[in-house]
């Protein structure tokens, strides 16, 4: 199983020239890399390349629930399978409950009519799409749903940036610093109000959205308008476009969201270790401008010297994704 990415033209088509792989999953098509290309459309035509590349017996796995991927199928002329929310898919997850802390459980349907309970240290619906996706390879290589079920619930682990949960007394810390691109942003936020019914408050750390070509002012404001919606106690923003996101969300909220901006991260970690109390959730998202994980390190060693012992033990799909 080897991750490929499309980072840059011509990357994934590299790749898969070296790799030659016999089934390929493409999870999703959105504004990441958006600073190396000229829109969404040309990122999907270099996902597509992977595809492109698998001989006339490979399988070709793809999200139905995205609109670049569900047509890519359209174009190949091997064996193609969807995934998804919806009973038209192949494979498909339905009675899906967030349980905070605990992950989510759902269960998993094949087209075979297969039916698998599953329960995941996963804290996001993206996860729950990546943990489809990997069900799917499994089971179109001939692996019982028994064995599948058992790997996923217990066999993988959410690697630093990914989604991980660092739990102590009073305080959980969600680590989403692997990027900053729209899409993650909006899964974090997502993952944050899941845990809304377990935590007394809410905080929301943020650092520069990247790869989103000439848009970055705009994605800012717009992502503070977002925020302004949505049930979280607390923002603190960080870098130099944290005062575009902040004017959004104070125009829309006026001073009933608390909101911090700091130049540094270094500002960040002050004020948090200075703010926090018991009940907190803190979810911090990335970005390469900033060094967004080295809020998460010190949070982990705060919860540590308050006597507490992080728990790291988030389910993550390994397989050959996009």
């Amino acid at each position: 199983m080897l991750k490929i990415g499309a980072a840059i033209p011509g990357e994934s088509r590299t790749a898969a020239r070296l790799i030659q792989p016999s089934m390929a999953i493409i999870t999703n098509v959105g504004e990441a890399h958006l600073d190396h290309y000229e829109g969404i459309e040309a990122i999907a035509d270099a996902k597509l390349e992977l595809l492109n590349a698998l001989p006339p017996s490979g399988i070709a796995i793809l999200n139905r629930d995205n609109e670049y991927t569900r047509l890519m199928g359209l174009k190949l002329a091997g064996k193609v399978l969807y995934y998804g929310l919806s009973p038209v898919s192949d494979y498909f997850a339905d009675s899906i409950q967030h349980l905070g802390p605990e992950g989510t459980a759902f269960t998993i349907h094949s087209r075979g009519g297969e039916k698998v309970s599953i329960r995941m240290a996963l804290y996001s619906l993206g996860d729950v799409y990546n943990a489809l996706a990997a069900y799917a390879a499994a089971a179109e290589l001939g692996i019982p749903p028994g064995i599948i079920k058992n790997s996923l619930e217990t066999g993988f682990t959410l690697p630093e940036g990914r989604g991980r949960l660092h739990s102590f007394p009073g305080l959980h810390i969600l680590d989403d610093t692997h990027d900053a691109t729209p899409q993650s942003f909006y899964k974090s936020t997502k993952s944050l109000i899941n845990f809304r019914r377990h935590a007394k408050r809410l905080i929301f750390v943020m650092g520069k959205m990247t790869e989103i070509g000439g848009q970055t002012r705009v994605m800012h404001t717009m992502m503070g308008h977002y925020l302004a919606g949505m049930p979280i106690d607390v923002a603190v923003l960080v870098g130099e476009y944290a005062s575009a996101a902040a004017s959004a969300i104070a125009a829309a909220t006026g001073r009933r969201k608390r909101v911090v901006t700091c130049t540094t991260v270094e500002e960040a970690c002050t004020w948090l270790r200075q703010n926090l109390k018991a009940g907190d959730v803190v979810l911090v998202e990335g970005g390469e401008t900033n060094d967004m994980a080295a809020i998460v390190r010190d949070l982990v060693r705060f919860g540590s010297e308050s006597g507490g012992r992080s728990i790291s033990t988030n389910p993550r799909i390994n397989s050959i994704v996009q």
